[in-house]
């Protein structure tokens, strides 16, 4: 199984770099733009907590994302040393695009699974997720 895996996220992970790549994105760029779509606005730490990242690459990323004027951020009036991040109106266009690459990726994917089939399959990988990131939290913390 483990081959399965990897071999499904390799050519996902070719598949959003080629299509990301015209717009001038990296796969990191997709998911920090992707994610910041789901809310108002997020501390950079919260980005890197959840894709797994580490802080300085996601710092990288997101001061890229800020020149290009996809996102911007500002220190939190609450604690000086948070920075917050949101998508600029130019952002939340590309993530629209971001979206649609990946709604095209569930079509391929899915391709022959009923909605039930498919929802199982979301269900368990989302268990999944959950065990290994709870594995990944304490490990760094034990």
């Amino acid at each position: 199984m483990q081959e399965r895996v990897e071999i499904l996220r390799r050519i996902k992970r070719q598949y959003v770099r080629d299509q990301l790549a015209p717009m001038g994105l990296l796969p990191l760029d997709g998911m920090v733009l992707h994610l910041l779509g789901e809310a108002d606005h997020l501390r950079q730490e919260d980005i890197a907590h959840k894709i797994v990242m580490d802080k300085g690459a996601v710092a990288r990323t997101v001061a890229r994302l800020e020149k290009m004027g996809l996102l911007e951020r500002w220190v939190s009036d609450q604690c000086r040393r948070e920075k917050l991040v949101r998508l600029t109106s130019k952002g939340q266009i590309r993530r629209g695009e971001i979206q649609a690459i990946l709604d095209q990726w569930n079509t391929i994917s899915y391709q022959g699974f009923t909605p039930q089939e498919r929802e199982l399959y979301d269900q368990f990988l989302t268990r999944i997720t959950q065990n290994v990131t709870q594995f990944k939290k304490e490990e760094q913390h034990g």
